[in-house]
Order: structure tokens, then sequence, then C-alpha cells
């Protein structure tokens, strides 16, 4: 495609030596206006081409060296020139690399994955979303201190407390936290069931389904 462009523009160059040269009688209409209005430069680059011939510092000063060595034949090794680093033009290293934000990860994050782990159906909970002002207890007796609604974010946090504030390593904490939090629910299993006898037994009916 550039050699054809590149034609292209040299044409009225190769009819004017044409005429220089008498190989040409009379002069075409169209020279006139190329003349008057030349072609313009194309907007696309062309890809330029050097012959060396060995004239660059480090090509004769391998040819010297392949030269000394009486090898007759020899092919020139090109050396790299100095302050020139070596790259290796495979499709991974031509790779455009975006600038991505820094990943965020608090302490807490590892112990969220690991309790999640161990306890998938808690996840499946209804919660409540009411916030208390977005304060947080800064001490904590027991996991109940939270206040609310006791949830596994409640057991991650009281676990990170007991790492923070008493000191204790991450499996103690946790089986601490854990041990408290089987309490809690095992409570209020209990009193759903006390609740639904009670309600049976003063005759409440169940709702039905629409």
């Amino acid at each position: 495609m550039y050699d054809k462009l590149a034609a292209a523009r040299g044409i009225k160059s190769a009819y004017e030596r044409l005429l220089g040269a008498n190989l040409r009688g009379e002069v075409p209409p169209w020279l006139h206006a190329m003349r008057t209005t030349p072609p313009v430069d194309s907007l696309v680059r062309e890809p330029s081409t050097f012959a060396t011939r060995g004239q660059l510092d480090f090509e004769a000063t391998a040819r010297a060296q392949s030269q000394g060595s009486g090898g007759q034949g020899a092919q020139i090794r090109r050396t790299i020139p100095e302050g020139c680093v070596a790259r290796s033009h495979k499709k991974r290293d031509l790779r455009t690399r975006c600038n991505q934000p820094p990943r965020i990860e608090f302490p807490e994050d590892r112990l969220r994955k690991e309790f999640y782990r161990n306890h998938p159906f808690e996840r499946l909970n209804p919660r409540v979303m009411l916030e208390h002002a977005g304060k947080r207890p800064q001490k904590w007796s027991r996991l109940a201190d939270g206040g609310g609604q006791v949830t596994g974010e409640s057991v991650i946090r009281y676990q990170h407390y007991l790492m923070e504030a008493s000191g204790l390593s991450k499996q103690e904490a946790y089986a601490q936290a854990t041990k408290e939090f089987y309490a809690v629910r095992a409570r209020e299993e209990m009193e759903a069931k006390i609740a639904q006898q009670e309600a049976h037994f003063y005759g409440a009916q169940p709702l039905k389904k629409p």
C-alpha cells in the first residue's frame, strides 16, 4: 500500500524527467495542474528503511573482532551499545499494562473469610439493617455486648477485639468467639420454641399464606 502511494506522488517528477530526455513529445494537460497544485504528503506515516552498511561504531568493532579471530565468512555479531537494554519483543512483553488502584485490605477480611467458610448458612439468616449511630463498643466483656442482633459480623468484630485487646492468638480468639456465638444461637432457638408453645397453648393459629 505504501509503495503505491509513493509511486502516485512521483508521477510528476518521473514525467518531467521523460520530457527532459526527449522521450515524450507533448506536455499532458494534467502536468500543469500538478505543477501549480502539487499533491500533499500522505497523513499515513510510512515505514522508513535504512542500511547502515557497517558504518556505526559498534558494527565496526564487531567486524574488527570477527576479522581478528581469523574466521572466514563469520557473521557480524551486533553488540548492544552502552546504556541500552535488550528487551524481548514477545507478545507478553508488548502488552499494555493499565494502572490499577492498590487493593485495600482490612484485618477483619481474613477473619470474615474463615468464619463464613465454616458457617456458610449464616449468610441466609435475616439481619436487622438498623444502625446504632455508627458507634461500636470500645470494650467487650462478651459477645452480646455488641448491641442489637448477634450476627456473623458481630463474631468477626469480637474475635478481632480479643486479638487486639486481650492478646489472644487467632485460633484462641476464634474458639472463644464461636463458643459464645453457639450459646447465643441455642438460647434464641429455645426462646423461639417456647414462644411457639405458649402461642399454641393460648389458641393462636398460624397465619395462612395467601
